[in-house]
């Protein structure tokens, strides 16, 4: 029963439909709701249905078919293995069914051995049903919104319910209108069992009662009847007066037995059908194999669905987020273009900026290089051209020809000539002079880049 997570049990009547809803729990159900359904009203499709979950947490659902739909018998065979009493079974079904053998669909339920007997013959219940009938009734129930896993008789639930265990004939009176179930109890054992119909009017009272008289008349025959029998009357509170009233004349006393509640016949037959116990179902297997691949199919469908939805959500969130990045994009383009004028605005002052600190930096740069060459000229050189022009300064003159090593000095002394507003080489770079000798003179040449002129 753990493998069980939840549980639904569908009965149908003449008046309506109940559906109770029972959780697996300590190993035995319990109804946790119970829902009155009203004639082709679907059922409530989130505790019925199935879906993903039903994969981990697995559903039973029950459906009760009409007491009117199935007959019951009974039959004793030697074995007691559930494969060998149904092979048994199918031998002596067209005995045992009031319908053709193949119009019918067939169940059993083993009752266990009377105690004290391990060599007695084994009781069986066969539950039997018009093929028709089920596939009808298969058919409502599809169009409510139920798929059935097992199709239970609720008889069986409550001939299970009632503990046989005194002689005489247990009858399950039923609601008006329903059948009533006869069971014979002799010799620690069921000799018949029988599904009376009777009509919804007063006459049911004696109809069950000549159906009762000829089987007694019957069991006499057969040997198991031999004196007469007692009446368990199964039946409610409101109903037992009419049935007393109708065996009154029975010549045995009438023992009422409170039958057990819908409840709980709901939470004994889903018990028994999510245990390891051979099922009693009367679902023909093509519709459980149908059941099962629509099953595999709605599972299909919703993933198929399910994947094209996010894949149709995943490429509007994708435009989506493109068209915001494109806005985004247009804005930064647009105070992009309005920042260009700003720009160029900015680079042209920036620019005269720098022209304004060139000149600032070179006003007084010509003085300073005339000084410098003033200062540290050597008397056997004479300057014949200073031209000075963005930052560069040109020098030119004769020398001594004697006196060559003076023009390396006078070089070497402009190297290390510091500007007298920043404290540092006024020139950056001075190129090595040159000399041309012609007579007892020489004419010499170099240049001077002012720091800074470099970039003029």
């Amino acid at each position: 029963m753990a493998r069980w997570y939840c549980a639904n049990v569908l009965q149908s009547t003449a008046g309506g439909r109940r559906l109770w809803h029972l959780s697996a729990n300590s190993g035995h159900f319990a109804v946790e709701s119970e829902t009155t359904l009203l004639l082709n009203e679907p059922c409530p499709g989130p505790l019925v249905g199935k879906d993903w979950e039903t994969l981990f947490r697995r559903k039973l659902n029950i459906a009760w078919l009409p007491p009117d739909k199935a007959f019951f018998r009974a039959a004793q065979l030697p074995s007691s293995d559930p494969a060998e009493v149904a092979s048994m079974i199918e031998l002596q079904l067209e005995k045992l069914s009031p319908l053709p053998v193949t119009h019918v669909v067939w169940s059993f339920y083993l009752l266990p051995r009377p105690a004290g007997k391990p060599d007695a013959l084994q009781l069986v219940v066969v539950i039997i049903a018009a093929r028709s009938a089920v596939e009808e009734f298969l058919g409502q129930l599809e169009g409510e919104g139920f798929l059935p896993d097992r199709l239970e008789a609720p008889g069986l639930e409550q001939l299970l319910a009632a503990h046989l265990n005194d002689e005489g004939v247990w009858i399950f009176a039923g609601a008006a209108g329903e059948p009533a179930l006869a069971v014979w109890w002799f010799g620690g054992t069921i000799q018949n069992l029988t599904l009376v119909n009777l009509p919804a009017g007063p006459e049911r009272g004696p109809q069950l009662k000549t159906q009762l008289e000829q089987i007694a008349w019957a069991g006499e025959l057969e040997g198991w009847l031999a004196s007469p029998a007692k009446v368990h009357l199964v039946a409610s509170a409101a109903e037992a007066g009419f049935w007393q009233s109708a065996f009154k004349d029975w010549g045995e006393p009438v023992t009422l037995v409170a039958p057990a509640s819908p409840k709980q016949l709901a939470e004994s037959s889903a018990g028994r059908c999510g245990s390891d116990l051979p099922s009693t179902s009367l679902l023909p297997p093509e519709f459980t194999a149908r059941y099962h691949q629509q099953f595999v199919d709605r599972l299909w469908m919703r993933s198929l669905v399910t994947v094209v939805t996010l894949y149709i959500m995943g490429v509007l969130f994708y435009f989506g987020m493109l068209y915001v990045f494109e806005l985004k994009t247009d804005a930064v383009k647009k105070d992009l273009a309005n920042m260009g004028l700003d720009y160029t605005n900015s680079q042209r002052d920036i620019a005269q900026i720098g022209i304004l600190q060139d000149r600032e930096m070179l006003k007084y740069a010509a003085l300073d290089c005339w000084k410098s060459v003033a200062e540290n000229l050597p008397e056997s050189m004479t300057v014949d051209n200073l031209y000075f022009q963005h930052g560069r300064l040109e020098l030119s003159g004769t020398v001594v020809a004697g006196n060559q090593e003076d023009v390396g000095n006078f070089n070497d002394a402009l190297r290390s000539v510091s500007d007298p507003n920043r404290h540092e080489p006024l020139f950056t770079d001075i190129s090595p002079p040159t000399i041309l000798l012609h007579g007892d003179k020489g004419d010499w040449r170099f240049n001077c880049t002012l720091k800074g002129g470099e970039h003029q």
